[in-house]
């Protein structure tokens, strides 16, 4: 348990913790008294988990701490966060009024689990998948954690973000889906399939 680690884990604490003064927030809404004092103690968890990625990649790299928990612990602090992120700012306190729209936490569930599926495929196919950056990836992500926060502010710019946070979802799907053919394509050699994060097997 690295000090990378334990932030991470500390990342993936402060997730449940967010959505719980969300919630409450939402529930102020819907009494009619919004307590933005909630929406802000919110929205510093969640810069707060976002920028402690950053931080945990800096120590590991820095004072070598790069671990096989980490490369697990990782992605998955972040897609944690990114979901449940987009749950609270489209669903609550209803869809109808939430800061932002339901298919935009449908698409990145979407293609998250169409990646998943292709992988997978290919390597019931015995297909090695390596995994390796792609620009794409790492702009949809940070479009989506840019939409997050002006929603959470309530900036009037959120849903130009979110649709240019669409955008780069269906354009990193559609690396991914290209290059799975390239590999399908290929009798003994493999493709790397793009990812968003250099040295970790995340998939954004």
């Amino acid at each position: 348990m690295t000090w990378a680690n334990r932030i991470t884990v500390l990342r993936m604490l402060c997730v449940p913790a967010m959505a719980v003064i969300l919630w409450q927030y939402s529930r102020s809404q819907t009494a009619g008294s919004a307590d933005e004092r909630l929406r802000i103690a919110g929205f510093s968890l969640f810069l707060a988990a976002a920028l402690s990625d950053a931080l945990d990649g800096f120590i590991a790299r820095h004072w070598r701490q790069q671990s096989r928990l980490g490369r697990v612990l990782d992605p998955l602090a972040d897609k944690l966060l990114l979901l449940i992120s987009l749950l609270c700012v489209t669903t609550l306190p209803s869809p109808r009024s939430a800061p932002l729209p339901l298919w935009l936490l449908v698409l990145v569930v979407s293609r998250d689990g169409f990646l998943l599926g292709g992988i997978a495929f290919l390597r019931l196919l015995k297909r090695e998948v390596p995994i390796h950056p792609h620009w794409t990836g790492k702009t949809a992500t940070f479009f989506a954690f840019l939409t997050v926060a002006a929603a959470l502010l309530q900036l009037p710019w959120a849903i130009a973000s979110c649709w240019i946070a669409a955008g780069f979802l269906i354009a990193s799907a559609g690396v991914y889906f290209s290059t799975g053919l390239r590999i399908l394509g290929q009798s003994g050699s493999c493709l790397p399939l793009p990812s968003s994060r250099s040295g970790s097997t995340s998939l954004r």
